[in-house]
């Protein structure tokens, strides 16, 4: 029988401490975010891995008591990094893998398992982003600042992977494209400083766009979660008001997070799915634990 998919979580405490509250409208939301996203991932895969630092083991391991079948703490080793780079985090989680994976973000709630054909992809990711103005924006600024990139982009459309999933058993390719993202940021890192929108708008740069692009470059086939699916409809990638029963993923993608319906909804619902670790968590943050 073939071995199931094992999902990998990363969490770099350093970036996440770099927003406030840690990206959410109210702190205790990152909490319950990071509990409803490990519990729903454990009701249908029985190996879930947490990639992070020490900090990180901390908090979900040791103080949330969530119930992670592993933990590397590899991330430590970005103690010297700028945090406002958050997704080293992912990079650094996608590089140590030895399997097969699917890396699921911790703002995102699963209520069943990913489809056969995700499962037993190549290469995975969520959806295509395709002409987002910010990335089109952002891309023509480092070309006019000669950013070093380690291929010919693309002409026409700009196309990016999001990677709220992400992962498939071409261990090589990510291997590959981790270097890739590496090589990207030691070349450019003397410019980062002169983007307009910071050094935190590399980001989607350097994992989401460096992906597609190399996918394209190796010629490598992309299975997508989510495969047509357009910027005005990502919006309901956050409405829980659809689950169970018309939605089955849920992403909390960016400004959403900001919003206090979004954390009141998400309180609601692991109040309701675990109402024991809703109340621990009420009682940590009561007791200043966390």
């Amino acid at each position: 029988m073939m071995k199931k998919t094992k999902i990998v979580q990363s969490y770099w405490s350093k970036a996440y401490k770099n927003s406030p509250n840690n990206g959410w409208a109210f702190r205790e939301t990152h909490y319950m975010s990071w509990a409803l996203s490990c519990l729903q991932l454990k009701q249908f895969y029985d190996e879930v891995e947490l990639v992070t630092d020490s900090e990180g083991a901390n908090l979900l391991i040791n103080k949330l008591h969530l119930p992670y079948t592993s933990c590397l703490t590899t991330l430590d080793k970005l103690n010297d990094e700028n945090p406002a780079i958050w997704a080293l985090g992912k990079i650094a989680a996608y590089e140590v893998q030895q399997e097969s994976f699917i890396h699921v973000d911790g703002d995102i709630y699963i209520w069943k398992p990913f489809p056969k054909r995700i499962e037993n992809a190549g290469i995975v990711a969520q959806n295509i982003e395709k002409n987002y103005p910010f990335g089109i924006k952002l891309l023509s600024e480092m070309r006019d600042r000669y950013f070093s990139f380690p291929f010919l982009p693309s002409a026409g459309d700009m196309c990016e992977a999001n990677m709220g999933i992400v992962g498939g058993h071409e261990l090589d390719f990510f291997r590959d494209y981790c270097s890739l993202v590496y090589s990207f940021l030691d070349s450019n890192r003397d410019k980062l400083e002169t983007l307009s929108g910071g050094v935190s708008s590399i980001n989607t740069i350097m994992e989401q766009y460096l992906m597609y692009e190399y996918a394209k470059h190796c010629k490598k086939e992309v299975e997508y979660l989510i495969p047509n699916l357009s910027s005005t409809e990502m919006y309901k990638l956050t409405l829980f008001s659809l689950l169970p029963r018309d939605v089955s993923f849920i992403h909390n993608i960016g400004s959403y997070k900001k919003k206090e319906i979004t954390s009141d909804r998400l309180a609601r619902l692991l109040y309701c799915a675990y109402p024991q670790y809703y109340a621990y968590i009420n009682n940590l943050l009561r007791q200043n634990i966390i």
